[in-house]
């Protein structure tokens, strides 16, 4: 007989595996990471697992979706400790470089094919709402650096758009001479800022 768990086990068994999961997809990748390692550390059985999740992939795309709502978080608190929409985009084109850093699953994110092979196994509406809930955030996030008598003269879309172009370079670190690299950050977020942020 399957064993039941009580709603507090549940909880603490899916945290283990988000925890376990951050861990190992950050560090073996999404092919590499099987769900008999994830299950080891629950303390619980291979197929017990889908109990809690359908699959590795939607395992680690919800590790994602809470690794984003961190980085969101760091970003709105620039925009708030900000004095200016100019102040905001330079420091959050900055601040982006600084997550690669400080965030290994979302730097493995980018630079493997992990995202692709995660959105081959998720149920599409799934993938969808995300994208959805993504681009409302954006917008809100637009309107949030949005000061006194600035306006961000881009649609928001082609505001995420740059963003992601911009977080690219991260990984061309080499052809643009990593000596030279925060330099050229530096300077991209001063034209980018000066030239979307125009005065109402």
């Amino acid at each position: 007989m399957p064993k039941t768990f009580t709603e507090k086990e549940k909880k603490l068994i899916k945290n283990i595996l988000i925890q376990e999961g951050r861990e190992l997809f950050s560090k073996y990748g999404l092919r590499k990471t099987s769900i008999t390692e994830l299950t080891k550390a629950a303390g619980i059985a291979q197929g017990t697992f889908y109990n809690f999740f359908d699959s590795k992939e939607e395992l680690y795309f919800e590790i994602i979706e809470l690794e984003q709502f961190k980085s969101e978080q760091f970003l709105e608190n620039i925009v708030k400790s900000s004095h200016s929409s100019k102040e905001s985009l330079r420091k959050i084109i900055k601040g982006i470089f600084e997550l690669f850093e400080i965030n290994p699953i979302i730097h493995r994110l980018y630079e493997s094919r992990d995202y692709e092979l995660m959105v081959r196994k998720l149920p599409p509406e799934k993938l969808e709402n995300h994208n959805k809930d993504d681009a409302v955030r954006v917008l809100n996030f637009i309107m949030d650096m949005q000061q006194g008598n600035e306006l961000i003269d881009a649609r928001p879309e082609v505001i995420a758009g740059l963003l992601r172009a911009i977080t690219m370079l991260y990984f061309h670190q080499d052809e643009i001479g990593r000596d030279i690299y925060p330099e050229v950050i530096n300077l991209l977020a001063e034209i980018v800022a000066d030239g979307l942020v125009k005065e109402i």
